[in-house]
């Protein structure tokens, strides 16, 4: 998993919409996200495990209507990465003034690091 997915794929995302679904045409846009993301996907991780006994961190960023977030736990005087997300906002959100979608992005990304820091589904 990498950070950026949901925008990277984005081109691939919107062709699978039911008017994108009647008028489907590879394009270039769609060729380099699919290029991109296979090799994103040959490259291994370097994620460190969780320790639930200490804090975590989440940093968060939103552009072009995609939330992308990286947990992160201290690990010495250096930041480790625990886990990456990425989802994409919903359409209401997406029309929302650049701060506000920036509050969506981190409240839709709080519920996904969730999973990772108390081990919900």
């Amino acid at each position: 998993h990498f950070p950026w997915v949901s925008f990277v794929a984005k081109p691939l995302y919107e062709s699978l919409t039911k008017e994108g679904l009647l008028h489907w045409t590879w394009t270039k846009e769609m060729e380099k996200a699919f290029r991109e993301l296979k090799e994103a996907l040959v490259q291994p991780p370097a994620l460190a495990l969780p320790d639930p006994r200490r804090p975590f961190t989440l940093y968060v960023h939103e552009r072009g209507g995609v939330a992308a977030g990286v947990l992160c736990q201290r690990s010495g005087p250096t930041w480790r990465p625990i886990g990456y997300c990425s989802k994409v906002l919903d359409p209401v959100a997406k029309g929302w003034p650049a701060c506000l979608r920036a509050v969506a992005a981190t409240a839709l990304l709080v519920q996904e690091a969730e999973k990772l820091t108390l081990g919900g589904d």
